[in-house]
């Protein structure tokens, strides 16, 4: 009897294991596929006109353009670097792009980074990784996939004179899986 309670009890705990460390997740890839359009797309807005010259039986609006997106420029690069790997696989380039006055982060369609648990997107505050938990780091969430591109909103107080690096970060077990500098 005691035998069975120890090998259910073992049963539960490796379950357990596996759900909170996640080891598959080093052998995965979870593949993105945005584009840096999809990054800039405004909400599509509808002008609306009546038509009050000639009546009409049901009297509603009528749409008078097909929606459509506005923006004033292309996106423009203004800083960028490749990922390098910290003790993990990584490659690609991350790439800061501005317009009109909206950042965002883009990792590359050339982004492959190690996948593993829990890996988030920071933006820090230094140009060259020098090890351990960053100080002065700007949290853009979790890692959308490990392969391929992928846009990050960059927040108001993004200052691209401070904020010189992005690095990925393995949350659950405090370890760097890669970084960029960003120049």
């Amino acid at each position: 009897m005691r035998r069975t309670y120890l090998l259910i009890g073992g049963a539960i705990a490796l379950v357990a294991g596996f759900l909170l460390f996640r080891p598959d997740k080093l052998f995965a890839d979870d593949p993105v596929e945005e584009s840096l359009t999809q990054a800039f797309v405004t909400t599509p807005t509808t002008v609306v006109e009546s038509d009050t010259a000639t009546p009409s039986t049901n009297d509603t609006m009528t749409p008078s353009a097909a929606p459509s997106t506005v923006t004033s420029a292309e996106p423009t690069a203004v800083g960028s670097g490749p990922l390098v790997g910290i003790d993990h696989r990584a490659t690609g380039t991350a790439t800061i792009y501005e317009q009109d006055g909206r950042y965002v982060l883009r990792l590359e369609d050339d982004t492959d980074i190690q996948n593993g648990p829990d890996l988030y997107v920071w933006i820090i505050e230094r140009e060259i990784y020098e090890g351990g938990l960053p100080t002065g780091y700007i949290d853009l969430g979790k890692l959308k996939g490990n392969v391929g591109g992928q846009n990050y909103d960059l927040p108001a107080d993004f200052d691209l004179g401070l904020h010189r690096g992005v690095l990925i970060w393995c949350l659950r077990f405090a370890v760097p899986f890669a970084f960029a500098p960003l120049s």
